[in-house]
């Protein structure tokens, strides 16, 4: 089997650590008007990839329960303070990409809990978040632009698969343990029951976004005049290029928001 078949079957491998990549992706499970629009579909968020987040190493102890618990108050208190506060709810709103603050928050914020729980003493920028969001975006736009398809029944498929690999009752590893922990989380501060949360929109429209870019992955390996995941991530760096050159981007400013 070629190299190239091999990285295709692994972009398409979920675990239970994929599940915890898109459920902290969707970040419109609040009150936001991200949350009030099927608009959302142009989100885009990782690759299905059981790489992501690279939480495997993590401990679960009363330390990192802790640490999970405390990042998502964090969380819900910022957004509410945005939604009391009537700030502008969307800092990003173009025909490719849509942004909210609230959106921003969580993403920043659940980033920097995954750094914590890998133990890396650096954290991610302000500007190297948003980045990702707003390349994530494009990319989704981009493969549904060059006629990738994405079926009701695939999402569906895989939002009862990973649904399965929640309730799993096997025995699990301490990462396991935490990565459940963490969606246990995610789900509490939708305000959302557990069965509401898993046939919300906003759960459909983040898979349906993980699935596109999954796709054009798949639709990248498979052209062998292409570099593979070179040729992705040189996609990527071309659409974020051209989108700086006719949109500002500016890192909002969260200090006033974190003084709680």
């Amino acid at each position: 089997m070629s190299s190239r078949c091999r990285n295709a079957i692994r972009l398409r491998k979920l675990s239970l650590f994929g599940l915890v990549a898109v459920l902290l992706a969707i970040s419109a499970c609040d009150n936001s008007p991200a949350a009030q629009t099927d608009e959302n579909a142009h989100r885009a968020l990782p690759e299905l990839s059981d790489e992501i987040p690279a939480i495997q190493n993590a401990a679960y102890t009363e330390g990192t329960r802790r640490l999970v618990q405390d990042t998502f108050d964090s969380i819900q208190t910022i957004q509410n303070k945005i939604r009391n506060e009537g700030l502008p709810p969307w800092m990003m709103e173009t025909e490719e990409v849509r942004i909210s603050l609230a959106e921003y928050v969580f993403t920043l914020k659940t980033k920097e809990l995954i750094y914590a729980l890998n133990q890396l003493t650096e954290k991610p920028s302000g500007e190297e978040v948003l980045r990702h969001m707003i390349t994530e975006a494009l990319t989704v736009h981009h493969a549904k632009q060059i006629g990738i398809t994405v079926t009701p029944e695939e999402v569906k498929g895989m939002i009862d698969m990973q649904r399965r690999a929640m309730k799993d009752t096997g025995p699990k590893t301490s990462a396991e343990q935490l990565t459940l922990y963490i969606m246990e989380q995610r789900i509490r501060i939708t305000g959302l029951s557990e069965e509401e949360f898993w046939n919300s929109e906003e759960l459909y429209s983040a898979y349906e976004a993980a699935i596109y870019m999954n796709k054009l992955m798949g639709h990248i390996l498979a052209d062998e005049d292409l570099k593979g995941t070179e040729s992705y991530e040189a996609l990527q760096a071309e659409l974020y290029k051209d989108f700086r050159k006719k949109h500002r981007i500016k890192v909002p400013d969260l200090s006033e928001l974190e003084t709680l």
